[in-house]
């Protein structure tokens, strides 16, 4: 799924910014208030009680893992105090290293390294740990962080100092591998590249080998050929530990909502690289979970990923014929996909037809109205939209957007990296919804809506003022108003959980 968009990277390339210029001016006169008002949200709440029992029981694997999804969910909040947390946990093959990338460059300061002077910077991150650490166990995700390690490799590479710093370029080449060569560079750097065959893939990495075939629909076909060159989504590891089954989170849609059989069979319709098949697997491990994709590529990404998770299967299949698959689900996941098929309620009619009775469905797709700066930024590329796509244009893209923000683009982790930013600005089919297109659909498919899915807790909260007639967010109108006050809540995608209307 679309990682939660945050402004983190901009917060702090401005504070960065002002404290190496002049003095700032003197906060306005309620800032006070503000602040007071920022340390007494629900968000800064729930990662206080995470931090604290963290430092209780450091080998708790709940604890560890709750401090985890929150310092994902707000990487803004991080500081100093969660740095021994990070450390510990980067490199813990039991969890998710992307939920302390962003988090951990925030944590170790407003103000890093200078880029203009690289040498010192290159020895800083030779010697620190955790940045290393962060380098080679995720996506960078952070521009300040980007912007950093741009200007190093740079230095590393025209100034041939690689073999002085042996850490270092073994992480960039590691993060290049993971992100794809997004880094975009210069004509200099990339004659440079001939003399230098060791640090090559550092900037250019090895493309996978597609192994795609063919199918019935050209847009089926574009699109299988797209993940087999950009698999998606970009990911190295999952949480061993879930925080709610998947019963809880049933549960929590209301006394009306589905209770799964003791083994259910479940579908995830549209797997891509695996993550969300794998983190279901986990939720529900007495279940047996089936997922389907288009690209044999992305699936051998997911088997490479998933290796180990019993209760998973991993098939090539088109969504349109899963009822070939012969088979009836209790719970069936579809999470960025629909948006992209030829005729996205077709698509959806046919998971519908293998929802077993009494089962539940949860769905995702894109917000036609939060969709609304990723076109601005198309707008802004403008012909290189045009143009075959190549990871050059990518870098080329980035380069032009990192010049000129737009915030729900720029900061979306999706931006960095050459598969994310293929699947967010040049896909090669997209169909978006709106709330009363959904409404149409769950009407017309027999769907009862039992949760619409909020991003944080503050959405909640804002959700409860307007609409406290509705506490189990099921109110189509109320939500399209919500949308319209609050444009870009949905920059991720909309995400509701959805039974058989009886």
């Amino acid at each position: 799924m679309p990682p939660q968009i945050v402004d983190a990277p901009r917060m702090r390339r401005s504070v960065a910014e002002g404290n190496r210029g002049t003095q700032p001016a003197l906060p306005p006169p309620d800032c006070g208030a503000m602040l007071a008002a920022m340390t007494d949200t629900p968000s800064v709440k729930r990662l206080a009680a995470a931090a604290s029992a963290w430092r209780s029981a450091p080998d708790d694997a709940a604890a560890r893992t709750r401090l985890a999804v929150l310092l994902w969910r707000r990487p803004d909040l991080a500081d100093a105090s969660h740095l021994p947390a990070i450390a510990a946990m980067i490199r813990d093959p039991q969890i998710d290293p992307a939920q302390f990338e962003r988090a951990g460059w925030v944590a170790l300061g407003p103000t890093p390294p200078d880029p203009a002077d690289p040498q010192t910077a290159a020895l800083w991150l030779e010697r620190h740990d955790l940045a290393i650490a962060l380098i080679e166990e995720t996506q960078v995700a952070d521009g300040v962080a980007e912007h950093l390690l741009s200007a190093v490799r740079r230095w590393l590479l025209l100034e041939r100092k690689t073999g002085a710093f042996p850490r270092l370029a073994a992480a960039l080449l590691r993060q290049a591998a993971i992100n794809g060569g997004a880094w975009p560079f210069d004509a200099e750097e990339r004659a440079a590249l001939a003399a230098a065959p060791d640090f090559l893939a550092a900037y250019l990495p090895e493309p996978p080998g597609t192994m795609e075939g063919e199918f019935a629909a050209p847009v089926t076909r574009a699109v299988a050929a797209q993940y087999g060159r950009w698999p998606y989504p970009v990911w190295q590891r999952a949480n061993a530990v879930t925080m709610r089954s998947l019963g809880d989170s049933l549960r929590a849609c209301g006394p009306d909502a589905p209770i799964l059989p003791d083994r259910p069979n479940i579908l995830v319709a549209g797997c891509g690289t695996g993550r969300e098949a794998l983190s279901i697997a986990r939720m529900a491990p007495d279940a047996t979970v089936t997922a389907i994709e288009l690209s044999e590529t992305s699936l051998a990404v997911a088997r490479e990923r998933c290796a180990g998770q019993a209760n998973l299967r991993l098939l090539r299949h088109d969504l349109h014929a899963v009822a070939e698959l012969g088979q009836r689900f209790d719970y069936i996941a579809c999470s960025g996909v629909l948006h992209h098929l030829p005729d996205p309620e077709a698509g959806w009619a046919a998971l519908v037809d293998v929802l077993a009775s009494g089962g539940a469905m949860q769905v995702a797709m894109y917000s036609r109205i939060a969709r609304l700066q990723v076109a601005a930024a198309r707008m802004r590329l403008g012909m290189l939209t045009q143009e075959p796509v190549s990871d050059d244009v990518i870098r080329e893209a980035r380069r032009k957007l990192i010049a000129a923000p737009l915030p729900s683009v720029t900061d979306s982790r999706d931006f960095f990296s050459t598969a994310g930013v293929h699947d967010l600005l040049f896909h090669v089919h997209e169909d978006c919804f709106d709330i009363p297109r959904i409404e149409r659909a769950t009407d017309a498919l027999g769907l009862k809506l039992l949760r619409f899915q909020l991003p944080t807790p503050e959405d909640a909260k804002q959700y409860r003022e307007l609409a406290p007639h509705d506490p189990l967010h099921r109110d189509f109108a109320a939500w399209h108003t919500y949308e319209m006050r609050h444009p870009s809540t949905f920059a991720g995608m909309y995400r509701m959980t959805l039974a058989r209307a009886s």
